[in-house]
């Protein structure tokens, strides 16, 4: 883990940071079928407004941010604070970045990434002369 203190000016969805967070690569599980690539990654405490996914030349990026609630009092003891979760990931080509799909439940992102029709495998029919 590393810590930022930098205020960094960004442009579009990307997280703008203006205190010292802690950035965390979130855990991920990554699975395959004959359709698709689905990723699942841990996010705890991230909201769809504080999440931006990106994919593009067979890179998908990850980047969210957690806020630490602020009660209006001072704090006694602290445990959480605030966070900056990045992943990226290079995928083999054969994506169909039109089709991706994400999905935010209860902190934890689904990623459905459908292969396209040429990375698919097909059964090859055979005749007979």
């Amino acid at each position: 883990m590393s810590t930022g203190t930098e205020i960094t000016r960004t442009e579009g969805q990307e997280i703008e940071q203006t205190r010292e967070r802690t950035r965390v690569a979130p855990l991920v599980d990554i699975y395959e079928n004959e359709d698709e690539i689905l990723v699942v990654a841990d996010m705890p405490g991230v909201s769809s407004e504080n999440l931006n996914l990106n994919f593009e030349n067979n890179n998908l990026v990850i980047r969210a941010s957690t806020t630490a609630t602020e009660t209006g009092g001072s704090a006694l003891f602290r445990e959480f604070a605030d966070v900056e979760f990045y992943r990226a990931f290079e995928l083999a080509p054969g994506i169909d970045a039109s089709a991706i799909e994400a999905k935010l439940t209860e902190g934890t992102l689904h990623i459905h990434l459908p292969k396209s029709a040429a990375l698919k495998p097909r059964q090859i029919p055979i005749t007979t002369e």
